[in-house]
């Protein structure tokens, strides 16, 4: 009896804010996020997908964050206009099999194509370098094709 009671008001609460927290005169200001990426277009596209969640402050400005599927990759995310910076961490296997998380910075451009889906194209530069057990990684270009909802 006590779960029911609890579960319905997390429900109710969860139920109130939804309701209460968008303004039907304006657009929504989170936004969920898919995006299927190619790291590395130059020299072979690697395809990966992440989810996210975009914040929109004003109609040019966002912040928000986004990770990868597997869990290996976290950005946070700051935009202007058609430009994108991201500052996040990667996780890297060393020879030896263990892992260990890095330094990752981006910074690049984003196109809305229509209402709903963007693209985007960004230089990753990855802080991998002196790390014994480990060949660095090369900076790539990586294209980024999105939705949001």
């Amino acid at each position: 009896m006590k779960n029911k009671v609890i579960i319905l008001f997390l429900l109710g609460i969860i139920s109130f804010s939804m309701l209460f927290s968008q303004n039907s005169n304006s657009e929504r200001n989170i936004s969920p996020t898919v995006t299927i990426r190619y790291d590395d277009i130059l020299s072979g596209m690697t395809p990966s997908s992440t989810i996210g969640i975009l914040l929109s402050i004003d109609d040019t400005k966002y912040s928000g964050f986004d990770t990868s599927s597997d869990a290996s990759e976290l950005r946070i995310l700051v935009g202007w206009k058609w430009t994108i910076l991201g500052l996040g961490t990667k996780k890297i296997e060393l020879n030896d099999g263990s892992t260990q998380t890095v330094g990752m910075t981006s910074f690049g451009a984003k196109y809305r194509v229509l209402d709903g889906m963007f693209t985007s194209m960004e230089y990753v530069r990855i802080d991998d370098e002196n790390i014994e057990g480990y060949e660095p990684q090369p900076d790539y270009i990586r294209l980024s094709i999105g939705v949001d909802f």
